[in-house]
Formats: C-alpha cells, sequence, structure tokens
C-alpha cells in the first residue's frame, strides 16, 4: 500500500479513480464520486474520515497494474472536491 500524501498529484478527482472506506469493525463500503451529483456523499465520507469513524483508501488504475492507496492528506483531497 502506498502514500497519497507521499505521492506527486495524487488523482483525488479523477473518475477512474475507486474510492471505499473501512470502519472500525472491519466493513468496507465503496464510496462514488463518478460525477458532481455524487459529491454529497464524497462529503459524508470526508466527515467520517475526519471524525476517525472510517479510514479512506482508493485504487488508482493505471495501464498495466493498479496501486492501492492510503488517503492520509486529507486536506489534499478537501480542496481536489473542493470541501475546503
Amino acid at each position: 500500500m502506498r502514500s497519497a500524501k507521499e505521492t506527486d498529484n495524487f488523482p483525488y478527482s479523477m473518475s477512474t479513480v475507486c474510492y471505499f472506506e473501512v470502519d472500525q469493525k472491519g466493513s468496507v463500503s465503496q464510496v462514488y464520486h463518478k460525477n458532481k451529483s455524487d459529491r454529497p456523499k464524497v462529503l459524508e465520507a470526508y466527515q467520517r474520515v475526519m471524525n476517525k469513524t472510517t479510514t479512506l483508501y482508493a485504487v488508482w488504475p493505471g495501464n498495466w497494474s493498479s496501486d492501492l492507496f492510503i488517503i492520509d492528506d486529507l486536506d489534499a483531497f478537501a480542496k481536489a472536491f473542493d470541501f475546503i
């Protein structure tokens, strides 16, 4: 697993990046963000992460492989989605 914080220009708002949350009990749920109508759901996920009830991860697909990232730069994530 890689760190989004340690990656130059992580594509937070790219529609092909798949986000998912893991809660404290280990339950996994996908966070949809394919278009602007999904913005409220992304904001809810962001708020849960900020409240430390879930952890946010992303899969960034590449040409030959996909990489798993922990979303550990919440300021950059929030700025990409215009939350701050």
